[in-house]
């Protein structure tokens, strides 16, 4: 989960202002967390504690409240009212990642990921972006090869995934970033390979590279301790003790704790 985390504190800073080499700095002093790491927290406050997940977002986002959300989400959010909310952003498939780490199967994964996003986004095109994302992360985890990972999100769900990741651009917020984020997680060798690469695509990066650093983190199961120790330090306390009990339980391997600690001495 913290791969979404960090893509989106790295991509913050990118936003519609493309670079043209991937010799960038990764972290500067402006980079920041966005909603979309508040939204991927709210996830995972859900699954890790037995909560449901709208309880859990407005729960997030009344705690958080300044992190740039839309206007009319933030209202729907705040408001003590049971009342419909439906975005055509892509807020579901950026908070998504939690999903495919807890999910015990691809069905399971996909079932919680509409679950979810139909609370905000209950539009057939944010739910199969969402369902890709999660079902993405989970077959990452599992060790499924890149192959796999391409054939699922093309024939499950019909989506394109150029093997050029410069085909690939989001120019606007009704536009899936689904297929480019995952077109850099395709042609990268590591997670920072993968970051460069979503980051280079321009748009709407910080998305991008939350959802592609989501999938590369899965897959690669491996973030430099540096790019941990830098990105994260600007999260609360009260965050990064989330992602730790979360990793500890649906990604033990990776050894959070340890890595986690390192970043915030």
């Amino acid at each position: 989960m913290k791969g979404a985390i960090i893509g989106d504190i790295i991509g913050s800073v990118y936003i519609n202002q493309p670079v043209d080499t991937n010799n960038f700095q990764f972290i500067k002093p402006a980079s920041a967390y966005t909603d979309d790491t508040i939204l991927t927290l709210s996830t995972a406050d859900a699954l890790l504690n037995n909560k449901s997940f709208a309880i859990a977002l407005r729960e997030w986002v009344k705690h958080c409240p300044m992190a740039g959300y839309r206007e009319e989400f933030l209202n729907w959010a705040l408001s003590d009212k049971e009342q419909v909310y439906i975005s055509k952003g892509n807020g579901a498939a950026r908070r998504i990642s939690p999903v495919g780490f807890a999910a015990d199967s691809l069905e399971e994964a996909m079932a919680l990921a509409e679950e979810t996003t139909k609370i905000t986004h209950n539009i057939p095109l944010k739910i199969k972006a969402s369902k890709a994302v999660a079902g993405a992360i989970f077959l990452a985890k599992n060790d499924a090869p890149k192959n796999d990972i391409k054939e699922f999100m093309e024939e499950v769900f019909g989506f394109t995934i150029s093997n050029n990741i410069a085909a690939h651009t989001v120019d606007s917020i009704e536009e899936s970033p689904v297929p480019a984020a995952v077109s850099a997680f395709l042609n990268s060798d590591s997670f920072e390979s993968a970051i460069k690469n979503a980051i280079l695509i321009g748009g709407p990066t910080n998305t991008l590279a939350s959802i592609t650093g989501g999938i590369a983190h899965a897959y690669y199961k491996h973030i430099p301790k540096s790019i941990i120790r830098k990105s994260l330090a600007r999260l609360t306390p009260e965050m990064k003790t989330l992602i730790v009990e979360f990793e500890e339980k649906y990604f033990p391997q990776q050894k959070s704790s340890a890595e986690f600690f390192l970043s915030i001495r």
